[in-house]
């Protein structure tokens, strides 16, 4: 079974749920400032649409909107791969919430998602589901790597290892289509060597490749990285993603028996770079009760600074509840863009996992400092509510910077990154049973 690459503890996408389940860290659009807007316009009276549209073989299972910031959530229905809604006259805030088929890994997996912004932010929404049934099998042989002691194998944002210097080895219940395709080599420490990338695979339900085998000519390369604005006391640390225009998201690690903080990041050969690819640069650090990072991308291996945001001014953790209301994290950034606030949440009934992902953005809040998750529990086809007793677990996220986008990778098994990118946030998260 695959699991997504960077389920890293030190400073993932998703440090405080790593390792309960198949989670992604959300990170949220960020837009152009904008006013608010309010409950229902004049009966009779059209507004603004709004157009959330799917990519993909996998459409969502269900779909609802919401006008105004308190309106009622309204059942939708899809038309092909988009669904459209007008909002009433002088109504500019809205809500979109989708739920993708439920899919099947260590448990069964549902991931529904909410949107709640103006028109202001955006009236086109593009979304994915994930479409998880492809599976591929990869003969490989990184034996000509001094020191190699394993390897990696990536499809879009999907990863295993491999207990093993050459065979032939697969990943299962990965996103089917076209993706770049890499395997990585790897140390002691579990430091990234080398690696090999396959461009424009056809990942179908049975996919064989075959790498041919390792020379010098697929090490890594190295360039200068450092990191600024790191709390008195903490260390911090980064992590390396090359990123392809055919949708490959692999995780280059490095070794931390040097010490920290690191002074370069593992760059790729020539002999398997392409134009349009590119490095994203996560620097983290993980304080008592929040962890900061930042993203920095360089299109070239090159010299990188990533600047993290300063500590929240306060850091308050949810009352417990089914549906939780969280204080907007008031974090110090230093990159433009409008602040978004987003949580997630999880819970477990039976054998399916439930993840709900919420997206606030600064001018659907307002004046406001909380955000609710919305119960969509009576609606046809949307989670349950969660059980009294049960055990819940979240996050809270606060982002600045440009671009990102209203979409987990695993919805759609893809990071959809471009290149440039300066993004910095705020993470905090525990747990909490249901009373």
């Amino acid at each position: 079974m695959a699991s997504p690459s960077s389920c890293l503890d030190r400073y993932s996408r998703f440090p405080f749920s790593c390792c309960l389940s198949v989670i992604a860290i959300v990170l949220t659009t960020v837009f152009a400032s904008g006013c608010g807007g309010g409950a229902m316009g004049t009966s009779g009276e059209t507004g603004t649409t709004v157009t959330a549209s799917f990519s993909g073989a996998t459409m969502p299972s269900a779909v609802a909107y919401q006008a105004g910031t308190t309106g009622r959530f309204q059942e939708l229905t899809l038309s092909g791969s988009s669904v459209s809604f007008t909002l009433p006259a002088e109504t500019s805030a809205y809500g979109f919430a989708y739920i993708c088929p439920t899919f099947a890994a260590v448990n069964a997996y549902s991931n529904e998602s909410i949107i709640q912004a103006t028109t202001t932010d955006t009236t086109a929404l593009s979304l994915a589901c994930p479409s998880l049934s492809g599976s591929i099998n990869a003969t490989f042989d990184a034996s000509a790597i001094p020191g190699v002691t394993s390897t990696l194998l990536y499809e879009g944002y999907w990863g295993d290892q491999m207990f093993g210097t050459s065979g032939v080895q697969g990943l299962l219940d990965v996103p089917t289509g076209t993706f770049d395709v890499a395997l990585v080599a790897m140390g002691d420490n579990n430091a990234a060597l080398a690696v090999q990338i396959q461009r424009g695979v056809n990942v179908t339900s049975s996919t064989s490749i075959a790498f041919p085998p390792m020379t010098a000519a697929d090490e890594l390369g190295s360039a200068p990285a450092s990191i600024t604005n790191v709390p008195s006391g903490a260390a911090a640390d980064f992590d390396t993603t090359y990123q392809t225009s055919g949708g490959l998201s692999a995780i280059l690690p490095v070794s931390y028996t040097t010490g920290l903080p690191q002074s370069t990041y593992p760059t790729v050969p020539s002999s398997q770079s392409q134009s349009g690819d590119f490095y994203l640069i996560q620097a983290g650090a993980n304080l008592t009760s929040e962890s900061l990072f930042a993203l920095v991308s360089s299109s070239a291996a090159s010299a990188v600074t990533a600047t993290l945001p300063s500590p929240a001014s306060s850091v308050t953790p949810p009352m417990a509840a089914a549906f939780p209301t969280f204080n907007a994290i008031a974090a110090g950034f230093t990159v433009a863009g409008t602040v978004v606030d987003s949580s997630w949440t999880q819970f477990q009934s039976s054998s399916t996992v439930y993840n709900t992902y919420t997206y606030v953005t600064q001018t659907w809040l307002g004046t406001n400092t909380t955000f609710t998750v919305p119960d969509l529990s009576t609606l046809a086809g949307f989670a349950p509510a969660p059980s009294s007793g049960g055990l819940e677990f979240w996050n809270l996220y606060s982002t600045a910077g440009t671009p990102l986008q209203f979409n987990p990778v695993q919805q759609s098994g893809v990071e959809a990154f471009t290149s440039p990118m300066s993004v910095q946030y705020v993470v905090t998260g525990g747990a909490f049973t249901v009373p």
